[in-house]
């Protein structure tokens, strides 16, 4: 009768414990993997932000002026001025 009671004792210790290890161990190791997934995913966010924000910006210094070769002064060569006496 005691060896009965023991081993259904350890049974249901042992049922209850792969529950309860089963429960609180996934809750930590999810929170974790969350957080971890989280931090990398707002990391990812904030890099591709700041390449967006590098590729707009119109006044970096990798901006090509497209007059740069084609500049000629108006003001320069065959017009003469009418109020000159």
């Amino acid at each position: 009768m005691i060896i009965l009671s023991v081993v259904i004792a350890l049974a249901v210790g042992l049922v209850a414990g792969y529950f309860y290890g089963n429960s609180v161990g996934n809750k930590v190791g999810r929170t974790e993997l969350l957080a971890e997934q989280q931090a990398t995913a707002e990391a990812a966010a904030l890099e591709a932000l700041k390449e967006i924000a590098e590729q707009a910006n119109p006044f970096s210094e990798e901006t090509v002026n497209p007059f740069k070769e084609s500049y000629q002064n108006p003001f320069e060569g065959g017009a003469t001025n009418p109020f000159a006496q």
